[in-house]
């Protein structure tokens, strides 16, 4: 694989990454064992992200920073719309994601990723790169309503299909299983402070799934805008690895 291609697939893969969890907060849905039973006290129900929407983060973690400009093009039920600037060590890159999500039962997923970015490297100049992910059966995010403390759900494995157009080297098709996890939510109504300003939250525990491997995350997502506003990924010891922060909003 050529050096300026290198240098563009580390940055889609943090589009990847970041958007994922950052839609997937009231959109990971399935295929569950059985429905999800909210306890009964301090429960929440998000609403869509309006469109227009601008959040600025700060990822911080020992491989080097990344900042990302996230805009909300549109946000419905079933599909949301996003673009991304996302500026590393590496370079600048410019992304366009569909994510496609559906509801089963009490809780929501995402069938279906695709991600349009482009970057301009060196004699090769502007490249574009198309990645197309597909889950079966649905990545499961959690509750499509209701998020409630002490609610848990089944995040059963997957078979994650990965198609990518338009690199100058051929890229095959990888298919990933996933590993299985459980997701919780830990708080609703928690009042975090990040560079942007101060949010009241849902805290939740959940799964990152890269490749086969499992990371989990601790996420704060504001129950006004339903946008994530701090996020901490650790390791299995329970060690904080990477944390996202809200540094802007508009």
């Amino acid at each position: 694989m050529s050096a300026p291609v290198r240098r563009l697939l580390p940055l889609l893969a943090l589009c990847v990454l970041l958007v994922a969890p950052l839609e997937a907060q009231k959109r990971r849905a399935v295929r569950s064992p059985g429905p999800v039973t909210p306890p009964a006290g301090n429960c929440h129900t998000f609403t869509f992200v309006r469109a227009g929407l601008k959040a600025t983060y700060l990822t911080t973690q020992a491989s080097g920073n990344a900042n990302f400009v996230v805009t909300y093009i549109f946000d419905n039920a079933t599909q949301t719309k996003t673009t991304q600037v996302t500026t590393t060590q590496i370079g600048t890159s410019e992304a366009e994601t569909l994510i496609d999500s559906e509801v089963v039962g009490n809780l929501r997923g995402i069938k279906h990723i695709n991600v349009k970015a482009s970057q301009t490297v060196p004699v090769l100049g502007k490249i574009t790169i198309e990645t197309d992910i597909g889950f079966v059966p649905t990545l499961t995010a959690g509750p499509s309503a209701g998020w409630c403390v002490g609610n848990t759900w089944t995040v059963p494995p997957v078979t994650e299909t990965i198609t990518t157009k338009g690199s100058p080297v051929p890229i095959p098709p990888q298919i990933i299983t996933t590993i299985g996890s459980v997701g919780e939510v830990l708080a609703v109504g928690e009042t975090i402070s990040v560079p942007a300003g101060s949010f009241t939250t849902v805290k939740h525990r959940g799964a990152l799934l890269s490749g086969t491997s499992v990371q989990t995350a601790i996420t704060w997502t504001s129950m006004q805008h339903n946008i994530v506003v701090r996020q901490d990924t650790l390791d299995a010891g329970g060690n904080v690895t990477s944390t996202t922060n809200l540094t802007a909003l508009q």
